[in-house]
């Protein structure tokens, strides 16, 4: 296993991932770096949790120049909530060297965005709208830069926003870098890489797997008004040496922290809206074992590779199997076992069986009482597949169609709804929903082809979360 000092990175570089807890390379880490240390054009399919905003950010980092104000550097994402989630990554990575960096996003005054650009950005991380607009405006001017990342470049497509990208990349040099970074690669994907890139070299890395053998996975059903009071329950009754208790937003890291504080239980909160320094000590207190229980969300945990760590608790339902998957695996680290303990509304139960599913696992109950020790599992996780496989090939099979639900992450839909909307109005099972992903404004499911005029029938207009919804097929 490579560290990171082999990969070529410099000394300042490297002091920042030590500071910020980074051990050592994920796979999409040890194969992109010195790719694009080495100035050649990337392509890498991989999914979250795979390290890739190191992969592209750290590189970039190497060459900016920090005496020229001038924009050399570019980030596009789909979404606002990935910009500031990279925002935070690169600005972390680069602190040491002080790099300028700035966010433009959509639902925030432009002019404030602005009057950044106009104080000096070297690195501009954007979603594609709000780059646009600042580029019409002339606030931002792309003439100089060196270094291009699309980030979630299908997601770019599923939102249509290709078109647009295009327009972007031809504002830029001819000579720049680019590396392109998709979970998937269809068809409009690989023609925009043929378009842009140059002889780019193609890095392919799967998500984390699931290590079931040194993880315990339970979960408890509670309604959202309880969650506290059974978290609490479940951190008496487990005392666990350490644990990291994951929560979707940074206002909900605030408030579960205060509410456990006020119970008598010792917690800190750690988000990126913290200033560095506050997120430097408790990072480090974490690492050195003075405090035993974090509140973290899952940007903001990124880095904590502790062996110590006994417990992963879900607090929120991950809003994806592979965020559940990159959660629990801080714990059952170097040979030792781990529990994970997942916190379920009745709502939420079709998404923990998505994760089994997608994990090929199994996630027992928490009985509350203490468990007695844990045993060693002797079956192997292949000797449970049979139990989806055939139901899964029969779906395979079926001609699939992609829906677009005019509803995401910014009015509060979950994955959950999108399925319950569908499952509840038409005459679908669950297992016949698949593909849903939660974006910020829209949301995507699959569902049988020949169903899929039925279900847009039959959802148009029903209400969610007190919003009205607006259903479409893709590409119609």
């Amino acid at each position: 296993m490579a560290t990171f000092a082999d990969l070529g990175l410099s000394k300042p570089i490297l002091e920042s991932l030590q500071h910020l807890g980074y051990e050592k390379p994920t796979p999409i880490q040890e194969q992109a770096i010195p790719e694009l240390l080495a100035g050649r054009d990337v392509i890498g399919q991989a999914q979250t949790g795979t390290g890739k905003t190191a992969a592209f950010g750290l590189p970039m980092l190497e060459f900016v120049d920090t005496s020229d104000p001038e924009v050399q550097a570019l980030v596009l994402t789909p979404t606002r909530e990935l910009c500031i989630q990279v925002t935070q990554a690169i600005r972390a990575y680069g602190e040491p060297k002080g790099v300028d960096v700035v966010a433009v996003f959509g639902g925030a005054p432009i002019r404030s965005q602005q009057a950044q650009l106009r104080q000096g950005a070297q690195i501009v991380i954007g979603t594609v709208g709000r780059v646009m607009d600042l580029m019409s405006r002339h606030s931002l001017v792309l003439s100089d830069t060196r270094f291009v990342v699309l980030d979630e470049a299908d997601e770019m497509l599923d939102l249509g926003f290709l078109e647009d990208v295009e327009k972007i990349l031809s504002r830029t040099p001819s000579g720049k870098q680019t590396s392109l970074w998709s979970a998937t690669m269809p068809p409009p994907i690989k023609r925009l890489a043929e378009q842009f890139m140059y002889d780019p070299v193609m890095i392919k890395v799967k998500a984390p797997t699931l290590t079931v053998d040194t993880v315990d996975q339970y979960f408890v059903e509670v309604g959202d008004r309880e969650k506290a009071d059974a978290l609490a329950r479940v951190l008496k009754t487990e005392n666990p040496d350490q644990a990291i208790i994951f929560v979707r937003t940074k206002i909900g890291a605030d408030r579960l922290a205060r509410s456990l504080n006020d119970k008598g239980v010792r917690v800190k909160a750690l988000h990126g809206d913290m200033s560095q320094g506050s997120r430097d000590g408790v990072m480090i207190a974490f690492k050195d074992g003075r405090e035993r229980l974090l509140v973290a969300t899952d940007i903001a945990a990124r880095g904590l590779d502790i062996s110590g760590v006994s417990h992963v608790i879900n607090y929120d339902m991950p809003n994806s199997p592979e965020v559940y998957v990159h959660r629990i695996g801080r714990t059952g680290r170097v040979g030792r076992s781990g529990t994970a303990i997942t916190l379920v509304t009745p709502k939420q139960r079709r998404e923990l069986q998505a994760v089994e599913r997608h994990a090929n696992t199994e996630i027992e109950v928490w009985s509350g009482n203490g468990r007695p020790p844990r045993k060693v599992r002797e079956a192997k996780p292949e000797a449970r597949r049979p139990r989806h496989t055939k139901p899964r090939r029969e779906r395979e099979k079926t001609p699939r169609a992609k829906l677009v639900v005019s509803a995401g992450r910014g009015q509060g839909i979950e994955p959950a709804d999108v399925v319950s909307a569908i499952v509840d109005h038409s005459h679908l099972e669950g297992e016949d929903v698949g593909g849903v992903r939660v974006l910020e404004r829209f949301s995507f499911a699959e569902v049988p082809a020949e169903r899929a005029s039925e279900v847009v029938e039959k959802v148009n207009g029903q209400r969610v979360r007190g919003i009205e919804l607006r259903v479409e097929v893709a590409g119609r």
